[in-house]
C-alpha cells in the first residue's frame, strides 16, 4: 500500500468522523452550512484523488465521477438551504440530509477508487 493510498484512507476516515459529528450535533444546530461546506470539501478531495489516479486519460475515474455527483448534491443542498422560510418554522432538515448523503457518497467513491 502506497503512502498516497494511506492518506486517502485517512481522509476518508476523517470525513466519516465528520458525518458522525454532524449527525450527532443536528439536534443542537439545525443549520446545514457546516455539512454543506464539508460536502464541498469532499467533492474537492474526490476531484483531486480521481484526477491523480486516472490510468487511462480517455475515460474519467471513479473518483472524478463521484466528485461530480457530490458537487451537484452540495449545490442542491445549498440552494435548498437558501429558500426563505417563516421565522416561526424550524429550518428544514432536507439540506442537511442531502449534504450528509453527499459526504457518504464521496467517501464511498474515494475508497472504491483506491480499490480499483
Amino acid at each position: 500500500m502506497s503512502v498516497g493510498a494511506v492518506v486517502v484512507v485517512v481522509i476518508a476516515v476523517a470525513l466519516l468522523g465528520a458525518v458522525v459529528w454532524l449527525v450527532r450535533s443536528r439536534s443542537t444546530d439545525p443549520h446545514p452550512w457546516s455539512a454543506i461546506s464539508i460536502a464541498m470539501l469532499t467533492s474537492a478531495v474526490c476531484f483531486t484523488v480521481g484526477g491523480d489516479s486516472a490510468v487511462d486519460s480517455s475515460s474519467p475515474s471513479i473518483g472524478t465521477i463521484t466528485a461530480s455527483v457530490v458537487g451537484t448534491l452540495s449545490v442542491v443542498a445549498g440552494v435548498l438551504a437558501l429558500i426563505p422560510r417563516s421565522r416561526s418554522l424550524e429550518p428544514s432538515r432536507l439540506p442537511l440530509r442531502i449534504a450528509i448523503v453527499a459526504i457518504v457518497t464521496g467517501v464511498a467513491g474515494l475508497l472504491v477508487n483506491e480499490l480499483v
